[in-house]
């Protein structure tokens, strides 16, 4: 029996798809952008052609709507768990489609200086907010919020939008933040990688120890984890809360793993939560310390939630 297909037409490129009738989402063969089925069109949308008069305009216009795919969704960092990331980040991604969509054709629409406009967008963006910041009591707290909006939602959005710009206008708005603010850069994040984090079969109270192993070069299967994983299974399992516990843990580590990751300063994190938590609970089970190892896990991620997450 033959698969069953469908056809339409890429919303970036306007290139003809087939499809198979099974795939909920599926990558562009000619743009790459990643898709879902009811985003096919039954008709090519070709791109504007627009005069430069017109795109100008379009640009100007689509500038000062930057900032907004920002200030809406200040706190959002809150939403990087596995209950709230994906309706969240289909908010960025709806607010950001038509203001980057406008960006792409005016850009695109200047053959030989688009890199001059992609980098006058860009800092026009972080010109908005640092006006923000300089009103904001605590200056530094609201840009490291901005960032981790921009990180985890704004560029991801960006890219999976797949605009022919989309690409340049990120790697354009990271360097340009390095310049500006060169002892807190952020990395380029995807939505496919963000999100798988959430799929992944494994529980909270071991996310965290796996991603600080995986830091220090340790197997998925060595001592350490291996020792974790059976407290998790065993004795955590048997408290009172110990299944509500797991629960709010997978919902919430795989966000905070992920600002982790995607900060400056991931390396030294990752050492300082060896130092203070991981290291002593490690010493707990080995000498049976088991409450203790529990209490003091507990601490180690309601301290991250507060940092990451609030």
């Amino acid at each position: 029996m033959s698969e069953e297909m469908l056809s339409g037409f890429c919303p970036r490129c306007a290139e003809a798809l087939q499809v198979p009738a099974k795939l909920s989402e599926f990558s562009c063969m000619y743009c790459g952008a990643r898709l879902s089925v009811s985003e096919l069109l039954d008709a090519p949308v070709r791109p504007v052609s627009l005069a430069p008069e017109e795109a100008a305009l379009r640009f100007d216009a689509a500038k000062k709507q930057l900032p907004s795919c920002v200030r809406r969704f200040r706190g959002y960092q809150a939403k990087v768990t596995k209950s709230e990331f994906e309706a969240a980040f289909s908010d960025v991604y709806q607010a950001a489609e038509p203001v980057f969509r406008a960006l792409d054709e005016a850009v695109s629409a200047m053959p030989g200086e688009e890199d001059a406009y992609l980098l006058t967008g860009a800092a026009a963006l972080l010109d908005e907010l640092e006006l923000d910041w300089a009103q904001n009591r605590s200056p530094k707290g609201a840009r490291d919020d901005d960032k981790m909006v921009i990180a985890i939602f704004l560029v991801p959005a960006i890219r999976k939008l797949g605009f022919s710009t989309s690409e340049r206008f990120c790697e354009t708005l990271q360097k340009e933040w390095v310049r500006r603010y060169p002892k807190t850069p952020f990395y380029l994040g995807s939505y496919d990688a963000i999100s798988t984090g959430f799929r992944k079969k494994l529980f909270g109270l071991c996310f965290i120890t796996t991603a600080v192993c995986e830091e220090e070069g340790k197997p998925d299967d060595c001592e350490e984890l291996t020792v974790f994983r059976a407290f998790r299974d065993g004795y955590l399992k048997s408290c009172p809360d110990g299944d509500a516990l797991i629960r709010e843990y997978y919902d919430i580590a795989p966000g905070i793993v992920t600002c982790i990751n995607l900060a400056s300063d991931r390396s030294e994190t990752y050492r300082a939560i060896r130092e203070t938590w991981l290291a002593p609970c490690y010493e707990d089970l080995q000498n049976g310390r088991l409450a203790q190892c529990k209490d003091r896990y507990v601490d180690m991620v309601r301290t991250l939630e507060h940092r990451f997450l609030s």
